[in-house]
């Protein structure tokens, strides 16, 4: 199997949808002698800011030294993103004989009845693949929820992070914050110590609480009290957390919350056995790099791509354009998922834009372009035209005509969005 057939049998299985449970993803890792077993995780979850912890987290344990594992999800340029050693992709080579192994027992399990789902099957490739180039440690992030979510397989992680709560996936996890809460709380294990990120609500860290507490997991929570911001730039927040100094490329108030969360996971990893310094946890963070998270690629016009997809996700997008983009007018191109509080996620962002392109995702989940219009323009300020879009090139080329010096571009609503619009962008701009 090469990869352009490995990647075609992955693509085929997204028709399976999303089936939480353990039972398939169990009984494929058993067959595979289950690898996970050889590997020391530091298993994260939550509805936002799993990526960018994750990648924080990563970086500072390659920094000190160690063989780390990320695999983390959606990707936004190469499908290999999903799997990293010390910042470096699988290569297609790799990948491809991982899926000669994982194919065959997968489609023995479909003969009898079990039938792995996309998400399942790339877990099982990250899992093989870090086993084999044995990774010191793994960082891995839960694609949805925790309890059932296929990750969840390992058995005990040197560390359980949860970070930001909010609303999402609804349908699947709960049609309340601390149902959602419980999900996630699923992957807190057992002696096992957890850390919450900063700024839950009561009703999701009380959930926390309790399961830990239920378990024996020694729970840290993390807050903003010992952070003093010394400047914040559309590229880099540079803070003092207690006595460290710390320089995050990731830009937006919430990164910084993110990065908190970071450093107190390497502070528990430390009583875990893992020697990392706050050299090594500051140098870190200042070489992590993940993309549309409010990311800058171009400065001159600005553009912003941010693959904010929920309210609260949209929320710290808010928060972000507010702070580093105060004064700038800013044209929006928005496209997001039906299956997401698309209109609440509308009602915060649309009244920041003075311009609102619409477009369709390449997903077939997406809300359509002219239907996400409708929706946005009962949220736009007077005289701000709505405008649905059927090509994303075309959006980007209408969007670029309108700004200047003075205003913005930011591209937002959905990370399969973030994925398309970039490099079309990144085209049109010559970077």
């Amino acid at each position: 199997m090469n990869y352009t057939e490995a990647r075609e049998y992955i693509a085929a299985t997204e028709r399976f949808g999303i089936k939480p449970g353990l039972e398939r993803i169990d009984k494929m890792m058993a067959y595979l002698g289950n690898p996970q077993d050889k590997l020391k995780f530091v298993h994260i979850a939550g509805t936002n800011g799993k990526g960018s912890t994750s990648t924080l987290i990563g970086s500072i344990l390659t920094n000190q030294g160690y063989r780390t594992g990320l695999f983390t999800s959606p990707y936004i340029l190469d499908f290999r993103e999903r799997f990293m050693i010390d910042g470096m992709m699988i290569s297609e080579l790799e990948f491809a004989e991982i899926m000669t192994k994982i194919v065959p027992v997968s489609d023995m399990l479909e003969k009898s009845g079990y039938r792995l789902t996309q998400f399942e099957l790339i877990t099982a490739v990250a899992l093989l693949w870090f086993a084999e180039q044995e990774c010191d440690v793994v960082v891995l992030e839960c694609g949805l929820g925790g309890r059932l979510d296929s990750t969840n397989i390992i058995k005990e992680p040197l560390c359980s992070v949860i970070t930001k709560i909010s609303m999402d996936h609804t349908d699947i996890l709960g049609d309340t914050v601390d149902k959602i809460a419980w999900e996630k709380a699923g992957i807190i294990k057992e002696g096992c110590p957890t850390v919450l990120a900063p700024n839950q609500s009561e009703e999701a860290a009380e959930v926390i609480r309790k399961k830990c507490a239920l378990v024996g997991s020694e729970l840290t929570v993390c807050t903003m009290d010992e952070i003093k911001i010394h400047s914040m730039t559309p590229t880099i927040n540079h803070v003092f957390y207690g006595d460290l100094r710390l320089m995050i490329p990731l830009a937006g108030p919430h990164q910084i919350e993110n990065a908190v969360t970071s450093v107190n996971v390497a502070r528990v990893l430390r009583t875990r056995g893992l020697t990392i310094s706050d050299e090594s946890i500051a140098a870190g963070i200042a070489k992590a790099r993940i993309a549309a998270r409010f990311e800058i690629i171009s400065h001159d016009p600005l553009v912003v791509v941010d693959g904010a997809h929920n309210p609260d996700g949209i929320d710290a997008l808010c928060r972000s354009i507010d702070v580093l983009l105060d004064g700038r007018s800013v044209v929006g191109i928005i496209g997001m998922l039906r299956d997401k509080a698309y209109e609440q996620a509308l009602s915060q962002i649309i009244p920041r834009f003075t311009r609102v392109f619409t477009v369709t995702p390449d997903n077939p989940r997406a809300l359509s372009a002219r239907d996400l219009a409708e929706c946005a323009k009962q949220f736009a300020g007077e005289g701000v035209i709505v405008k649905p879009m059927e090509n994303h090139k075309k959006a980007a080329e209408r969007a670029l005509e309108m700004i200047d010096e003075a205003s913005a571009l930011v591209v937002c609503g959905s990370l399969y969005l973030a994925s398309e619009m970039r490099p079309i962008l990144m085209d049109l701009l010559g970077e």
